[in-house]
């Protein structure tokens, strides 16, 4: 009897993980390098010391000053106008350069959204962005962003120690963080190229006016 069940649970969780692999990892045909056509991507997920707590970096060059990347990446009030579907945030409260962000992340079914109330310094001239949670349904978001600028290219380094609970197995983290960092990095890209276009229309020259 309890053979049947592990079985038939078994059953239950490949079908749903088979789900999740076409349904988030494989949804678009296009390859993410060849659609960012970016250099130095990289990301990787990795446990720590800490039971529960994992160790996430993402590492990016974006076409664009520092000035216009974190432009994009600490516009904590349109976030929610240019990111992916799944991303869902809202600005609670702002004192100078500290804001306090809801953050849900949109998980697929079976599993529970992610939410996340974080305390945000940042300082758009330095090109740093430090946060901590204060809230939500998971056990610690916790991380910081660094844009240095080397030429005509922005270095943007993200560092996150995260523990989301017991619920959410290895294998699901794996594929939806490979999933969401794509998308997110294909968000911000679209973004500095979106403004960028938009400010060199505001400075281009006015034709003079005939007499």
């Amino acid at each position: 009897m309890h053979s049947k069940r592990r079985l038939k649970t078994s059953m239950i969780m490949n079908l749903i993980a088979l789900f999740l692999v076409h349904a988030v990892s494989f949804a678009s045909d296009i390859s993410p390098a060849e659609d960012l056509r970016l250099e130095n991507i990289r990301y990787e997920i990795m446990d720590t010391n800490q039971p529960g707590v994992k160790k996430y970096i993402m590492e990016a060059d974006f076409k664009g000053t520092r000035e216009q990347v974190c432009g994009v990446i600490c516009d904590y009030y349109h976030l929610n106008t240019y990111m992916p579907r799944e991303v869902g945030t809202r600005v609670v409260k702002q004192q100078a350069n500290q804001i306090t962000l809801d953050v849900i992340l949109d998980i697929p079914w079976p599993f529970q959204d992610l939410k996340s109330i974080l305390l945000i310094d940042y300082d758009k001239d330095k090109g740093k962005a430090r946060w901590k949670l204060i809230g939500g349904n998971i056990k610690q978001n916790d991380g910081t962003i660094d844009v240095e600028q080397h030429g005509k290219y922005s270095h943007v380094r993200q560092t996150t120690y995260i523990d989301i609970g017991r619920y959410y197995p290895d294998w699901f983290i794996v594929i939806y963080t490979r999933s969401l960092t794509y998308k997110v990095m294909r968000a911000i890209k679209a973004q500095i190229e979106t403004r960028s276009a938009g400010i060199k229309k505001d400075q281009e020259a006015i034709p003079p006016v005939e007499p």
